[in-house]
């Protein structure tokens, strides 16, 4: 495996999650070919920092063989539909070619927020719409992408009923298989 991963992330919480996951999915020497785009430090909203990102990310990209770009961006009171076309359009606006099927580019959008995910793979009762909080401490969502890489990779299919934002989001995982083994 040659390629790396760009983490553009919300939040931190997001980022440690992923890295997790990958950790788990492809080793711990991974970690070094693992790299987050800085967040914004509070000065403005995670979502408004992953969309004003995302286009000069894209760019970038594009210009690097062997990488990968995974953009988490939640949809909150949005459709997952929707935010995917807000970051077109700001690719737009920036003169950056829109997202195209060739690009070594995965965005997830969990709806309502990533939170909804965790309280899935922890068990909990769960819905697509409420606002749940952050987890008391950042690491605790170690364990839940545990879980969820049990689901996608060794069980390869999600407990029922899951959330139609992870389920789409799953969807994508061969392909990242694949575009991190070139």
């Amino acid at each position: 495996m040659s390629a790396s991963v760009v983490l553009l992330c919300e939040d931190s919480q997001t980022d440690m999650f992923l890295r997790r996951f990958f950790r788990r999915r492809f080793g711990r020497q991974f970690r070094r070919r693992i790299h987050s785009v800085p967040f914004s430090g509070g000065i403005r909203s995670g979502e408004q920092h992953v969309r004003e990102k995302f286009p000069d990310q894209l760019r970038l990209i594009r210009g690097r063989r062997g990488a990968v770009l995974i953009a988490v961006i939640d949809s909150d009171m949005e459709s997952t539909e929707a935010r995917r076309t807000q970051l077109q359009q700001q690719c737009a606006a920036r003169d950056i070619e829109a997202l195209r099927a060739s690009d070594p580019v995965l965005v997830l959008v969990p709806r309502r927020n990533i939170e909804t995910w965790f309280r899935y793979l922890d068990g909990a009762e769960f819905d697509e719409t409420t606002r749940y909080p952050h987890l008391r401490r950042e690491a605790d969502c170690e364990p839940l992408a545990d879980r969820l890489y049990d689901m996608c990779h060794e069980q390869q299919k999600l407990a029922e009923p899951a959330p139609a934002s992870l389920v789409e989001a799953c969807r994508e995982y061969p392909r990242l298989t694949r575009l991190l083994q070139r």
